[in-house]
């Protein structure tokens, strides 16, 4: 049937069912047996104890013949009356079967008839009549006697085959048991064991990670079932399992491809930040390019960004050397022959929002077209090379307009103290003049020539300072390092060393601020080192939001009450320092003997960061 066919369930379940029904066969068998011999004991010994009864009315008979007494009568009277009972009672009716083509019931009715029909009456009789038992009688009871024994051994047979009859129910049973547990354990092993074991050994390779591993077993029950799923299992574990191992290629490559890209625009900001060749700078990084991305060769045209005339060409593949090349000795571009094959080219301008510095051009084969990640490569390596030439181009014009600056800051300083000197001195030249024309006393002319001699030697003065002030040697742009060294300066000039504290954010001055203040340093301590006799000085520059303080303190003899016309030449310098800067200039008398120095002033916005 097909849900035996289709379910093992079922099978085991018929099976456990034709097994119980063998065992209730054997036992409704042993109770129907058991019922149908109930009696045939009882039967057989009834049977049995009718053939000593009638050699007992025999005996009894004879003896009556040879003496006829009333008691010999009555015992054989009541000797035939218990066979007749006995003959007739219930446990034979039970044990004599009820069809009447039986043997043994024929057998038991041609007794019964037999006894009630014939010997009976006749031993009745003769009793009653007083006659005597002849031979002819006796011969009747012995041949009546056999046919006692043959249903005997009639009823003993029937015993006997019910018996053989519940044998071989049993047996059959027994033989239909042992063979549905056969054919149980063969469907068992073959259907239950052998795909539980393949089951178990497919489960065990795929949790090794072989998941090639299949189940033989083809069937439409239960464990087919599971079979078909395990294999359906397998196969999408191993899809699966390859999806993602062909997702981490890709991944891999992907991130292969990323960290060459990265060691690329690495490479592209080391080379095109360092201060050589360009094409010395570009060639390696437009080579790694061609390893990591289907293109090549590649060419880049370099033009000047006011005249828009080319200038120079790099390409990563040349039969010869270019004619712009400088470096004899370099042959990274040269290449023996040049393969000729299908090309497009993939042209990107080098330009930033203002500027155009050229083309670039790459080749590829139309079969190999880059993807987008390298095209979106190609084009940060064109916009590096483009920040690149930007910021050498900003460089070459901040490096232009720091000479420039440099160059108004030496004539602004010139103006700013030596020509102002000079004036001075060419106006007492023309009052000295005046004056001896005028035939003026010779004290009025000495006066002038005093004059004269003292604004010449500030003028020398201020000459050497501004010498001094352009000649130091500076390891490090800007004004600490200026200031350091005019520390380091008057600090020898002195014998001792002046405390120096800097406390500014970085490139808040103008190089113009950065003149004014270290040449007003120098001027505090120039008169620190003329007037002031000091042991201990401090020079401090702090920043207080959007003001700087410059202050210069010591503990010399102080500046006298008549100060600002003793030395005045040099405070008058000082104050028009402070004054340009837009600050203001306060020269303090200390409680404890000193002065200190103090120019207070706002920076130029545009200076900050």
């Amino acid at each position: 049937m097909k849900i035996f066919k289709h379910s093992i369930i079922a099978r085991l379940g018929a099976s456990m069912f034709a097994i119980s029904l063998m065992a209730l066969i054997s036992m409704i068998g042993s109770v129907i047996v058991a019922e149908s011999t109930q009696g045939d004991a009882a039967g057989i010994n009834l049977a049995g104890s009718l053939r000593m009864l009638s050699f007992r009315i025999v005996s009894e008979a004879q003896q009556y013949q040879a003496r006829p007494y009333p008691e010999l009568r009555e015992e054989v009277q009541s000797t035939i009356e218990e066979f007749g009972t006995r003959i007739n009672s219930p446990i034979m009716a039970e044990v004599i079967p009820e069809t009447r083509d039986h043997q043994l019931y024929s057998q038991y009715r041609s007794i019964v008839d037999d006894w009630e029909q014939r010997l009976a009456p006749s031993l009745h009789k003769a009793l009653m009549e007083g006659s005597s038992v002849d031979n002819r009688f006796v011969d009747d009871i012995e041949a009546f006697v056999p046919r006692i024994d043959k249903m005997v051994q009639l009823l003993e047979r029937s015993t006997e085959s019910k018996i053989k009859l519940l044998s071989l129910v049993q047996g059959i049973s027994l033989f239909m048991t042992i063979l549905i547990i056969f054919i149980a354990m063969l469907d068992i092993r073959n259907n239950v064991v052998v795909p539980l074991q393949q089951l178990v050994e497919m489960a065990r390779q795929v949790s090794r990670g072989k998941l090639t591993s299949r189940t033989t077993y083809k069937s439409q029950d239960e464990l087919g079932v599971l079979g078909r799923s395990f294999n359906d299992m397998a196969e999408e574990l191993s899809k699966m399992y390859s999806h993602l191992e062909n997702r981490v290629n890709q991944k891999t490559a992907q991130l292969r491809q990323s960290n060459e890209s990265l060691q690329l625009l690495y490479e592209t900001s080391r080379q095109f930040t360092r201060k050589d060749d360009i094409c010395r700078r570009m060639i390696p990084v437009l080579q790694q390019l061609e390893t990591i991305t289907p293109v090549g060769p590649i060419q880049v045209t370099l033009t000047e960004p006011d005249k828009k005339q080319h200038y120079r060409q790099v390409s990563t593949q040349s039969l010869e050397r270019p004619l712009d090349c400088s470096d004899k000795s370099c042959d990274r571009c040269i290449v023996p022959q040049v393969i000729e094959t299908p090309q497009q080219t993939l042209s990107l301008p080098i330009q930033t929002n203002e500027t155009y510095f050229g083309e670039f051009n790459a080749q590829f084969n139309p079969a190999a077209r880059p993807n987008q990640d390298q095209i979106k490569l190609i084009e940060t390596v064109v916009e590096n090379l483009s920040v690149a030439l930007s910021l050498e181009l900003k460089a070459q014009q901040k490096e232009k307009m720091s000479l420039i600056e440099e160059r108004a800051v030496i004539a602004r300083e010139l103006h700013d103290s030596l020509a102002q000197s000079l004036s001075y001195l060419k106006m007492q030249v023309t009052r000295l003049q005046i004056l001896r024309e005028k035939d003026k006393p010779e004290e009025q002319i000495n006066d002038v020539i005093n004059e004269l001699r003292e604004g010449l030697n500030n003028a020398y003065r201020q000459l050497r300072e501004l010498l001094t002030t352009f000649r130091l040697k500076l390891d490090k742009p800007g004004l600490e390092p200026a200031l350091e060294a005019t520390i380091d300066e008057f600090s020898e000039r002195l014998g001792f060393q002046i405390n120096f504290n800097y406390d500014i954010r970085h490139q808040t001055l103008s190089p113009n601020e950065e003149i004014h203040v270290l040449q007003l340093v120098r001027e505090a301590l120039a008169n620190v080192v003329k007037h002031a006799k000091a042991t201990d000085v401090s020079v401090l520059l702090t920043q207080k939001q959007d003001t700087i303080e410059v202050l210069i303190e010591d503990n010399g003899v102080g500046l006298p009450d008549n100060h600002e016309i003793k030395n005045h030449y040099g405070v008058i310098i000082m104050r028009d320092r402070v004054a340009t800067l837009n600050g203001d200039l306060n020269l303090i008398n200390l409680p404890d003997g000193g002065l200190q120095v103090q120019a207070i002033f706002n920076p130029k916005q545009e200076n900050r960061i």
